[in-house]
């Protein structure tokens, strides 16, 4: 069976094959996009690696893994970043390099890897970030170097790479927490403990002797008559008009349907109303797709039509007309329309 034949057996609504065919085609364009960068990132690396200009080479290689994971890269990653003494990092590299390579049967590659992680655990520097009872409360929201910390990390001692490290934390009504400690090589017990202070209470406003019924707001007068009739006849419009759209909708498919019927009864496409080609079913299907719709549009533009008039008649259009007019839409399983309650 050709390609066209299985299109012509299985095709779906006009719209929706449409979409379906500008989805593929944006995600193949943008899959291809990316895995350029990511080789040409990944080149770009490794010519610096071989000059020994680690520290530029190891962000081109973890932007090509993020764009196009590889266990080449990653392997290539985790070497960048040993030579950066990025020991935390390089570690868990390693471990994903063993994990993928035990995924593809590469005993070998796994191997390796695992060796080269246990290697570096002694060297590791660790950091414990610590949260006091009166901070651990709800909405509490952690952050190490931008990067969520959850509440079964709260003090654990954690690896990271040497080097300078941010914590930030956040809560309700607790003022914002930031602390900066520098983790040096091989430090096992760098640590940050998070204790939060209650954000200030707004200022109460001063006793008064005014008694409590002199305090009490005026009443807000209401929107003039006038003016919610204007609004109305402006919503009256908008709904006509979206109704107007309707019946054209319901027009343009209600030709097309007709055009494919008369098309799929030509001979050589329906010979008889139960004989037809596959090219005479397919159209046959289509017209019914499309007569379908049209019978939606119609109705539905039908429905909203009539509401805007009964709303652009039913608003006041007088300042002393008191009167209340709901405007509410009407949605079953075989009604669309408006239901419109004014009283006197």
């Amino acid at each position: 069976m050709t390609f066209a034949a299985l299109l012509s057996r299985c095709r779906p609504a006009p719209v929706a094959t449409l979409a379906a065919v500008l989805s593929l085609t944006a995600t193949a364009h943008a899959q291809g996009s990316s895995e350029a960068a990511a080789t040409a990132l990944f080149d770009e690396g490794r010519r610096l690696m071989s000059e020994h200009k680690f520290a530029d080479a190891c962000p081109k290689l973890a932007e090509s893994e993020r764009l196009a994971p590889s266990g080449g890269t990653l392997l290539n990653l985790a070497d960048c970043y040993e030579h950066t003494g990025q020991s935390a990092s390089a570690w868990v590299a390693w471990k994903d390099v063993a994990s993928r390579a035990n995924a593809a049967g590469k005993g070998d590659v796994e191997k390796r890897a695992l060796a080269r992680a246990a290697a570096l655990e002694p060297t590791l520097s660790k950091l414990t970030i610590a949260v006091d009872g009166a901070s651990d409360v709800q909405g509490l929201d952690l952050k190490r170097d931008g990067i969520a910390v959850g509440h079964t990390e709260f003090g654990l001692p954690i690896p990271v790479d040497p080097g300078p490290h941010v914590v930030e934390a956040t809560a309700p009504r607790k003022k914002a927490f930031t602390a900066k400690v520098d983790v040096a090589a091989k430090q096992t017990d760098a640590r940050v403990t998070v204790a939060l202070e209650d954000a200030p209470e707004a200022a109460s406003p001063p006793a008064s002797a005014t008694p409590p019924s002199a305090l009490a707001p005026e009443p807000r007068p209401g929107p003039a008559p006038a003016a919610q009739g204007s609004a109305l006849k402006t919503v009256g419009v908008v709904i006509g008009v979206a109704g107007l759209a309707g019946i054209a909708v319901g027009s343009v498919f209600g030709v097309e349907a007709r055009s494919k019927n008369q098309t799929a009864l030509e001979p050589q496409n329906c010979r008889t109303s139960t004989l037809c080609t596959p090219n005479g079913l397919s159209l046959t299907s289509d017209a019914r797709n499309a007569a379908t719709i049209s019978t939606i549009g119609f109705v539905a533009g039908g429905a909203l039509v009539a509401g805007g008039v009964i709303v652009w008649l039913v608003a006041p259009s007088t300042a002393t007309t008191r009167s209340g007019v709901r405007v509410a839409p009407l949605l079953s399983a075989s009604t669309a329309g408006l239901t419109v309650d004014a009283g006197w």
